[in-house]
């Protein structure tokens, strides 16, 4: 079997360099990159084939295994925005950007403790719990 690398990594570790830790949070709050580094990794764990991309299979699993299966598939479907029947870094990306820009109440770019606290109390309330 050839393997063709890049920078001296092989092909097959390209995923897994790109799933890099996310960077710490800041003192005064999480920016936006922060925030999407930090749900594309929660997400990712899912990935159990590692090919760097979420099937709906896998979501599902993963969902089921979290006692959320229920609500799985319509999530699965609402974030695979280009409908291929994947979640990949880029989709993932896009739906933390949103996220993020919904939740920072005051624009300035971070996520405070209290605009976090405020976006957990509402998806509690939003699951009804």
């Amino acid at each position: 079997m050839r393997r063709l690398a890049i920078l001296g990594l092989p092909i097959a570790l390209l995923p897994v360099a790109a799933q890099a830790a996310p960077a710490p949070a800041r003192a005064d709050g999480i920016g936006k990159a922060e925030f999407q580094a930090a749900l594309r990794s929660r997400m990712m764990r899912a990935d159990t084939d590692g090919d760097g991309r979420v099937s709906a299979a896998e979501w599902s699993a993963a969902a089921k295994a979290r006692g959320r299966g229920a609500m799985a598939d319509r999530a699965f479907s609402r974030m695979d925005a280009d409908g291929n029947g994947f979640l990949d870094a880029a989709e993932l990306d896009a739906l933390a950007a949103k996220r993020f820009d919904r939740q920072d109440a005051d624009h300035d770019g971070v996520l405070s403790a209290d605009e976090r606290k405020a976006m957990m109390d509402a998806m509690r309330e939003k699951a009804g719990g």
